[in-house]
């Protein structure tokens, strides 16, 4: 009997010190072959591990391991619906949402609860700063209208984890709409209301990525068109709804779920307009900073079509591409430019009526800068 027992305890270390030795040999190549690039930012608990040493870079190798911490994040995912990050939370539906955007020194769960509202005086730089931007188009003859896009937790905030509660009444978007209607402020748009309603539609936003999908974008332009003039919209005709086609179609994770190792766990509901749309445009220039499109047959000014030319700025080149079959099968000469700086270039080759700035709710600091 003891015989045979120790033939199993033998077996047994035997097995437990070869799988110690793959392991090791795994790490070990593994940092030696691809190194540093196979190292995550930190460990699974947040730690870095510092140093350059052999045993510290073996350290690294182990606990800081790319492949090993996207198994931990994929199975964690799968099993218990959770995502262990400082940067991404898991809510309903397969939404991820971010946590901090450090670039505009913004967190999403604190404005989401109300604790970072804008300050009387920011407030107050805020309007500032747009009276100063819509003045300086009026005195070359065209209106100014800041276009302000909700977070993906605003407009579906049914999707964030219970335990946060309900979204705050005083967001930074939602105290700054009230503070701006309040000075009788009026050239800005908070599209939070036509969003929430627009949802029974379809898919607006994606899943694993903070922005509009093509569908989302759709009701922005026609929140924007509703808002012209009644003599523009006699002589101009909106896309309606049931013209159009819109797919779903499954991709990738996108940004937020790459930030949590989970874009091949998670994947994006990505909706998109139809290849079969008809585009009833050319363009006239593309110069990589700004393109310009032209309705056809050819382009009548607005002195003789009551169509205003449109400058439409982005801070993204993607949501500009999706927006524009939209806008430039609707009114003469539309004019993106892929940046919210006022460019004299590109605005004398625009010649707009209308100056449109989309801006995304997690970018409403920059309007303090």
């Amino acid at each position: 009997m003891k015989k045979e027992l120790s033939v199993y305890h033998l077996i047994v270390t035997a097995v437990f010190i070869g799988i110690l030795l793959t392991f090791s040999i795994f790490y070990i190549t593994n940092i030696l072959v691809e190194g540093e690039d196979s190292v995550a930012p930190q460990c699974y608990d947040g730690t870095v591990i510092e140093g350059n040493g052999p045993l510290t870079r073996f350290s690294r190798a182990v606990y800081q391991s790319k492949s090993s911490l996207s198994f931990i994040h994929q199975s964690q995912y799968r099993l218990f619906g959770m995502v262990n990050s400082t940067l991404v939370i898991a809510g309903s539906d397969d939404f991820l949402f971010e946590i901090e955007d450090s670039e505009h020194g913004y967190h999403y769960l604190d404005d989401y609860m109300g604790n970072c509202t804008f300050t009387e005086e920011e407030s107050a730089q805020i309007l500032a700063e747009l009276e100063r931007r819509r003045a300086s188009y009026a005195e070359r003859d065209a209106e100014y209208l800041l276009v302000i896009i909700p977070n993906a937790q605003t407009v579906y905030s049914e999707c964030m984890p219970m335990y946060l509660g309900e979204i705050s009444d005083t967001t930074r978007l939602s105290a700054l709409s009230s503070y701006l209607t309040e000075h009788d402020f009026y050239h800005f748009v908070n599209l939070t209301e036509e969003l929430r309603a627009a949802k029974s539609d379809g898919l607006l936003y994606n899943n694993t990525e903070n922005s509009l999908n093509s569908l989302g974008l759709y009701y922005t332009y026609r929140a924007i068109y509703e808002r012209f003039s009644p003599t523009v919209l006699e002589h101009t005709d909106m896309i309606e709804r049931e013209n159009l086609h819109f797919y779903q179609h499954m991709t990738s994770g996108k940004s937020i779920a790459r930030k949590a190792g989970l874009s091949d766990v998670v994947e994006n509901r990505t909706v998109s307009l139809s290849n079969t749309t008809k585009l009833n445009y050319r363009f006239l220039s593309n110069t990589g900073a700004s393109a310009t499109t032209i309705l056809l047959p050819f382009y009548i000014s607005s002195d003789a079509s009551a169509s205003p030319e449109l400058l439409l700025q982005f801070s993204n080149t993607w949501e500009r591409l999706q927006i524009e079959p939209f806008f430039s099968n609707t009114f003469g000469k539309v004019t993106y430019q892929t940046d919210l700086t006022d460019d004299p270039a590109i605005f004398a080759a625009a010649q707009p009526r209308v100056v449109i700035q989309f801006m995304y709710e997690y970018e409403l600091s920059d309007l303090l800068k």
